[in-house]
């Protein structure tokens, strides 16, 4: 069966789980930039790490919000959405 997503709620994505998984990964990359040899460890570089990590969250929520605003009225205007096959499970 072929779906179309004529629509998708702004709202609905970002309070969902999605911004504490981009989070999440925002985190992990600068844990892994901690691994640089020329890091040296401390408060100040943990809580740069946190900082850079929320910002980093928050461009990439505006930056969805923003595309989601442009595929609603792409979507809206005729333009056709994402289409999407699905399989009945037996």
């Amino acid at each position: 069966m072929k779906v179309e997503i004529k629509r998708i709620g702004v709202l609905n994505v970002i309070f969902s789980v999605f911004p504490v998984a981009v989070f999440v990964i925002m985190l992990i990359s600068g844990i892994l930039g901690m691994f640089s040899p020329d890091v040296s460890f401390s408060l100040s570089f943990l809580m740069n790490m946190i900082m850079s990590a929320i910002i980093n969250t928050l461009l990439f929520l505006v930056y969805t919000a923003v595309f989601l605003l442009v595929y609603n009225v792409l979507s809206g205007i005729g333009i056709r959405g994402v289409c999407v096959e699905l399989e009945d499970k037996e």
